[in-house]
């Protein structure tokens, strides 16, 4: 079995896989750009790794054999013949181990051992941890074949969810085609979807499990994308298509249709796509032409990103700025912006303005509203 922490990266820009960024400890990374900030970061995480090799136990890096075999034990003894190792996570110092229901091909439980697997017994917390994934792992596996058997009998397959979190809230992934200026005609399509999905759960299924959470691939040529057949928790989209363009909607459990009114752009999108320093660029140029003048700082921040209220193509947004800045002297202090109304199939700005003394007495930032949905 591979694990996706097997192979260390090759130092330049570090950051963690979009997928994975609510788990730092899987050391799932993707490489791009260059300077001394992201070869700093590839000296911490080899140092640390290295010390993990030389170390072992007594460094806290974790007893991975040691830990599945707790797991498996404990498992054996709570729910006798059904559970199965799935796969084995690092964590910081210690191992989730995800057990697998047998004969379940989705079905996925996953709770964190103790630094000290020996520590992990009956009657510990690590045996209520497990109880407690286990209830959780039924329900959102229950959850996730509904889903997968309500959308693809209604043509419009899940392709995989945002995240390996293991839970019923999970984002699941699909594509659709959106029309620019008119989306509810293409949301009303997923209606029929929400229907059978619900009629596949249990009659008594609770709120959350009723609930629906949405990330939008917008299609990508004339063939629909390939969709993993049983959908599982492992399921992710391409590296190539993490990049593209998405929207993100959710439903509560009483909604029977997915509201226009609620979409708002993925906002991982903006850094994925380097967008973000298209629109440092825009607001660089504005500053140049005022007369007061400015400065964007190498890394920026978008602030109070809004999907217009009518376009899907078109966003509004703040880009901080700086009003004094020395070169050499590190990092200025954020206390101005640029708005702008952006469209993103002409790569064009539009409605620029200059805000200054964005701060408020806290040192908060304080900006007036931009044009938006209510999901934004």
């Amino acid at each position: 079995m591979r694990y996706r922490n097997d192979s260390l990266p090759r130092p330049s820009h570090l950051s963690l896989r979009e997928t994975d960024a609510d788990r730092p400890y899987l050391f799932t990374m993707t490489i791009a750009g260059k300077g001394t900030q992201g070869m700093r970061a590839w000296m911490r995480f080899a140092g640390w790794s290295m010390g993990c090799l030389a170390l072992g136990a007594l460094s806290g890096c974790g007893d991975r054999d040691g830990s599945i075999k707790a797991a498996l034990a404990l498992a054996e003894v709570n729910y006798p013949g059904q559970l199965e190792l799935q796969d084995a996570h690092l964590q910081k110092d210690h191992y989730d181990i995800v057990l697998a229901i047998k004969g379940d091909p989705v079905t996925r439980i996953r709770f964190g051992i103790d630094r000290d697997p020996a520590d992990c017994t009956p009657a510990s917390a690590c045996e209520e941890r497990l109880k407690r994934a286990y209830v959780n792992g039924v329900a959102a596996g229950i959850k996730l074949k509904a889903l997968d058997q309500g959308f693809r009998q209604c043509g419009v397959p899940v392709l995989g969810l945002h995240s390996d979190a293991i839970t019923t809230a999970f984002t699941a992934v699909i594509e659709l085609d959106l029309d620019a200026e008119a989306q509810q005609t293409g949301l009303d399509r997923l209606t029929p979807c929400i229907a059978a999905f619900r009629q596949a759960l249990p009659a008594q299924a609770s709120p959350q499990l009723r609930s629906v959470a949405l990330r939008i691939l917008l299609p990508s040529g004339n063939v629909p994308a390939e969709a993993p057949s049983p959908l599982t928790f492992e399921a992710r989209l391409s590296a190539k298509r993490q990049k593209d363009v998405s929207y993100l909607v959710g439903l509560k459990a009483e909604d029977v249709r997915a509201d226009s009114a609620a979409l708002r752009l993925y906002p991982h999108y903006i850094s994925a796509s380097a967008l973000d320093r298209r629109l440092a660029e825009i607001a660089q140029r504005a500053l140049a032409d005022d007369p007061h003048g400015g400065h964007v700082p190498e890394y920026p921040l978008t602030w109070s990103l809004q999907l217009d209220p009518r376009r899907l193509d078109v966003i509004h947004t703040y880009v901080l700025a700086c009003s004094e800045h020395k070169a050499g002297e590190g990092p200025c202090g954020t206390d101005m912006a640029v708005s702008m109304r952006y469209d993103m199939t002409r790569d064009t700005a539009s409605d620029l303005a200059v805000v200054r003394g964005i701060r408020d007495e806290r040192g908060s930032v304080a900006l007036p509203p931009l044009p938006g949905r209510k999901g934004s």
